[in-house]
């Protein structure tokens, strides 16, 4: 009795083997597929950044620390009196979450700290 193994090609961000045959030939799906391929770093960023803000600030609310998002994109964490100076020079600023590429704010996230140059 041997059994068949389903397998499937693999299309993700655009990208893989199977993207061809999911299309279908089908012109829009080929350009969401050619968008997403032009997108994914984006994409996987903000994926990031969603994780990070969802699971790591009120862990390090919780030690006296603070996650702040700097100007390349990164993230550096300071304590409470570092925050306060940061603050009183107005070096902090907010920044509210997008999804689905910068169009729509998230409103599943907290908005975030940012450095400010």
């Amino acid at each position: 009795d041997d059994a068949a193994v389903i397998s499937s090609k693999y299309c993700a961000y655009g990208e893989g083997d199977g993207c061809e045959d999911l299309a279908e030939g089908n012109p829009l799906i080929l350009e969401l597929q050619r968008k997403s391929a032009a997108n994914k770093e984006a994409i996987q960023q903000d994926a990031r950044n969603a994780f990070y803000m969802k699971n790591y600030p009120d862990w390090f609310a919780s030690v006296g620390k603070t996650m702040v998002k700097k100007p390349d994109g990164t993230f550096i964490v300071v304590n409470d009196e570092e925050l306060a100076q940061l603050k009183a020079n107005n070096k902090i600023g907010l920044e509210y979450a997008k999804t689905m590429g910068g169009k729509f704010t998230d409103v599943t996230q907290k908005p975030i700290m940012v450095l400010k140059e």
